[in-house]
């Protein structure tokens, strides 16, 4: 019975997108979350099922992190189905919409309960190639344009993975490898975890398509985009890197830095921003950056890893229902002008700053004594960020709120019960951290977020004041948009090469070449376009991974 569970959390929604595909119609989509969810509260942890016969000997089972991560996962997918067939299902492209929804939903349910490289790398793929179609929903050029970013990185973040996949086989000769066997990992395997999980956590430099893909993809999409998906990253961490094991110091320094980076780069971004989804787009991109940096202390310290890894799956749990919270919330704030829903906006909000007893003062209550125990540098730089990230995620919270209070002019009535399943979720939130029974911190302990509330406050007031100019001057995207305009001014500097033809410089070349004129820099304009073709750039793809796949093999 276990073992039909573990292959129907996933199996359900994927044949329920075949079934969608097939045959178009009104029906729901949450009730494919509810398999997951059953195994997620009935099967005991440690349950295995090995299918010998399925994709060179698949491996599905339930550990105590992947027990809690399926958990709030499903919830979160449980509610964000409710509200897309409460609001969403009578919007134009509906049917194509639950398509890549269900489909995503199998592939995180996927990588989740699938214990060996194959299923995981599998489960990842589905899921950020569904995600795609959810990213493009709308179809608007701001949502196309997303979709093209989104879909760069996550093309780079899978065959970075494969990658490291093929070279941890190669290392461990077994597809579902335990923290020992990955001891004595190489660089370049490890290396390749981190770049290639690191796209979809949002590290910094690679997080560029996270504030362009949700605000482009429907509320519901966005609160498991950001709730959800990006937390593959972690699990994928956890699973793959040789933690507990001996320090691996430089990938926990690496980790560390990337993850503080992350963190004070995106709250700043975040504060400029105008859209309140790319507000808390940000926002998810300094918390990814912090559990980075956490799980970084987890290779420094092996013996505190146990720990570490707990706190950091609690605070993973916590983040992602708060943050779904948010999202759909702002599905439903559209929708009415009750004068409840900004306090009942409130309470996701400040649970994700870590107010006095919610969730998030849970989370860093379990995590500050671990930070205790360190030893060096990072023993006084980890509270410290710890308590930036406090101030800058009650700035950002008191920046999403103001925006949300501003939109409340432009909403219409809804009726009330399209709003009952998001005030499920955030009594769910509230009663989080007493159903778990985990010690709150002393109420003292929460001053990082009184100086947050009152550096938010004197920002008010100067912006009213003075005016904010800074506001809305960095786009979504950041230091894509330079990367861009590089890309845009060297287009038109070849096309103006090519008008002007450069006889002085090319004709010589031709009469080497002897190409007649109407060849001239034909090359280097057109290859970006025979390049951007489907059958090319597949075939680039497998010629990679086929080029990967002979290195390995000739390797002793």
């Amino acid at each position: 019975m276990n073992g039909l569970l573990l292959i129907l959390t996933w199996l359900a929604p994927l044949l329920a997108a075949l079934l969608a595909l097939a045959h178009a119609g009104r029906w729901p989509v949450w009730p494919a979350t509810l398999p997951a969810l059953i195994t997620a509260l009935t099967v005991p942890i440690g349950a295995q099922w090995e299918v010998p016969w399925l994709l060179l000997g698949a491996q599905f089972g339930l550990d105590p992190g992947g027990q809690v991560f399926l958990l709030f996962t499903a919830l979160l997918w449980l509610f964000a189905g409710l509200q897309a067939d409460l609001k969403t299902r009578h919007a134009p492209h509906w049917d194509r919409f639950r398509v890549f929804f269900l489909l995503a939903m199998a592939g995180n349910f996927w990588l989740i309960v699938g214990q060996d490289l194959v299923n995981f790398f599998l489960g990842f793929a589905l899921m950020g190639l569904a995600a795609y179609g959810l990213v493009i929903h709308h179809g608007d050029p701001a949502s196309l344009r997303a979709g093209r970013v989104y879909l760069a990185m996550t093309l780079a973040a899978e065959v970075a993975l494969f990658a490291a996949f093929l070279l941890v086989f190669h290392h461990t000769e077994t597809l579902a490898p335990d923290s020992a066997q990955l001891m004595g990992l190489s660089n370049w395997g490890i290396g390749l975890l981190v770049f290639g999980l690191g796209i979809k956590a949002g590290l910094v430099l690679l997080h560029v398509w996270l504030p362009l893909a949700h605000p482009a993809a429907p509320v519901p999409a966005s609160a498991v985009l950001s709730g959800t998906m990006i937390k593959a990253a972690l699990i994928g961490w956890m699973r793959f890197l040789p933690l507990a094991q001996e320090p691996l110091v430089d990938w926990g320094n690496l980790l560390l830095v990337l993850g503080t980076v992350t963190v004070l780069y995106a709250i700043p971004i975040g504060l400029l921003q105008t859209n309140p989804k790319v507000v808390l787009a940000y926002s998810s991109v300094a918390k990814m950056g912090l559990m980075t940096a956490i799980l970084g202390l987890a290779l420094l310290a092996p013996t505190l890893t146990p720990a570490i890894v707990t706190a950091l799956i609690y605070y993973a749990a916590h983040h992602g229902l708060a943050k779904g919270a948010l999202f759909l919330g702002i599905g439903v704030a559209r929708g009415t002008n009750a004068m409840w829903m900004l306090p009942a906006l409130a309470i996701p909000a400040l649970a994700l700053a870590g107010a006095p007893f919610t969730s998030g003062a849970s989370a860093k209550a379990l995590l500050k004594p671990l930070l205790t125990d360190m030893q060096g540098l990072w023993a006084d730089a980890m509270p410290l960020l710890l308590v930036t990230s406090t101030i800058g995620t009650t700035l950002l919270m008191a920046r999403f709120l103001t925006l949300m209070g501003t939109e409340r002019g432009s909403r219409s009535n809804a009726t009330p019960w399209v709003a009952t399943p998001w005030l499920v979720l955030v009594g769910v939130i509230l009663g989080m951290p007493f159903l778990t029974g985990l010690p709150f911190p002393s109420v003292s302990a929460s001053w990082p977020l009184l100086a947050g509330a009152l550096l938010a406050l004197l920002a008010a007031l100067w912006g009213a004041k003075w005016g904010t100019r800074l506001v809305g001057t960095v786009p979504a995207g950041d230091i894509l948009e330079p990367v861009l305009r590089l890309t845009r001014r060297w287009r038109l500097w070849l096309d103006d090469c090519r008008s002007r033809g450069l006889e002085s410089s090319t004709n010589a070349v031709e009469r080497l070449l002897r190409r007649p004129p109407r060849h001239r820099l034909s090359w280097t304009v057109c290859s970006e376009q025979t390049l951007g073709s489907w059958p090319v750039a597949g075939a680039v793809v497998l010629g990679i991974g086929g080029s990967l796949f002979l290195l390995l093999w000739m390797l002793p």
